[in-house]
């Protein structure tokens, strides 16, 4: 399937756009990791799922029932869903942030793989202010 969608969207402007849901915070929460055994590639971006949802909802940009079930269906799977799961981490908003500045999705479509696909459409524009504190939790 991904590579169906790959190959039909190759610049990202379609339904390739949400391959990359959960991404931007999974590749802050990896990179903060140091990129070990602490968390996996599949589990920062399941987590990363999570905080897009709530993060969207925090904003008003997508119904918090939205939040509750994706959370709902990634821990029913054993998966993380709250930075407090991952053992032996402390992390700081201030530097995943800075992370997600720095990643290279978020770079080329700031709302990519950061917000819902339901808030993504919502938003007049890519590079809205994001408010702070922005629901990191």
């Amino acid at each position: 399937m991904k590579a169906e969608i790959v190959e039909e969207d190759e610049r990202e402007q379609g339904r390739r756009a949400l391959l990359n849901l959960g991404h931007t915070f999974g590749h802050a929460l990896e990179t903060e990791l140091g990129f070990g055994e602490a968390l996996l590639h599949g589990e920062a971006v399941a987590l990363g799922c999570t905080m897009a949802f709530r993060f969207s909802a925090s904003l008003g940009l997508a119904p918090a029932a939205d939040a509750r079930r994706v959370e709902a269906a990634l821990a029913a799977a054993g998966l993380a869903v709250r930075l407090a799961q991952i053992k032996n981490s402390r992390f700081k908003a201030d530097a995943l942030l800075g992370h997600m500045a720095q990643d290279k999705k978020g770079r080329r479509r700031p709302a990519d793989g950061l917000f819902s696909p339901a808030a993504s459409a919502r938003r007049s524009s890519p590079r809205d202010a994001i408010p702070r504190p922005c629901g990191i939790s």
